[in-house]
């Protein structure tokens, strides 16, 4: 059975600024990275697994799409992937 993916209001929002800073220069450009993007996180419905956790204590994996970094937490009881954050790999890392 496939997981849900669902995106924070955070999660849409960062994915907003990502792709308007690439229109900024390019609107194809965005585009394709956009829905490569977006192709890459639905992957996670069915292998919830693929990504690594962020540090031996948290529930929180991150999948690197490069140059960006999608932050998600999966619940298997509820069949879930909840998209948390999405972050340019340059900038700090956040906590959870």
């Amino acid at each position: 059975m496939d997981y849900r993916v669902l995106y924070t209001k955070r999660a849409l929002a960062d994915l907003a600024e990502i792709i308007g800073y690439i229109a900024d220069d390019s609107a194809d450009a965005a585009s394709s990275f956009g829905e490569a993007l977006i192709d890459h996180i639905e992957l996670l419905a069915q292998f919830p697994k693929i990504g690594d956790f962020i540090g031996q204590r948290s529930n929180v994996r991150r999948l690197l799409h490069s140059p960006v970094i999608v932050y998600y937490r999966a619940d298997a009881r509820r069949h879930k992937v909840e998209i948390l954050h999405i972050r340019h790999a340059s900038r700090r890392s956040v906590s959870f």
